[in-house]
């Protein structure tokens, strides 16, 4: 048991070093194989982490080839959601998720959501701010997006 957690300390760790290299499947890979080493009831921590990775590598993967790959963007909503339903506090997982949304489909009604939790955690997240300002924008909703000022 002990041994496990210590496996998928190295394969998160592969993972990190991967995904700092820009080899994004090989990030994915790494998580998939930290999270066969995991128990999920004890190691919430460890999991939050890779869903997270996981989350971060598909959103790249979604976004970084010529031609865009909408599953990506799904999987990278679907881990940011573990992310969130393991932390509801967990500002990146919000933020990433509605950049993700974005880039899955446009809908720019539902990556607000993610960015008002966001300013709601953090109200000075200018990142959170603009992403928003720019979905008020692409609805034509332009004196919503102005609320803050």
């Amino acid at each position: 048991m002990k041994e496990d957690i210590l496996v998928a300390r190295e394969k998160l760790e592969e993972a990190r070093k991967n995904y700092d290299m820009g080899k994004y499947n090989n990030t994915v890979a790494y998580c998939n194989q930290a999270l066969q080493f995991v128990r999920f009831g004890l190691d919430l921590d460890i999991i939050k982490e890779i869903y997270f990775l996981l989350g971060m590598a598909h959103l790249e993967l979604g976004t970084s080839y010529t031609v865009w790959d909408i599953n990506d963007s799904i999987l990278a909503c679907k881990y940011f959601d573990k992310v969130i339903a393991m932390d509801s506090n967990c500002v990146e997982a919000y933020l990433n998720k509605g950049l993700a949304i974005i880039r899955w489909g446009n809908n720019y009604k539902l990556a607000i959501a993610d960015f008002d939790k966001v300013l709601e955690l953090e109200p000075d997240n200018e990142l959170a701010r603009k992403c928003r300002e720019l979905c008020y924008e692409q609805l034509n909703k332009e004196e919503e997006s102005k609320i803050d000022d």
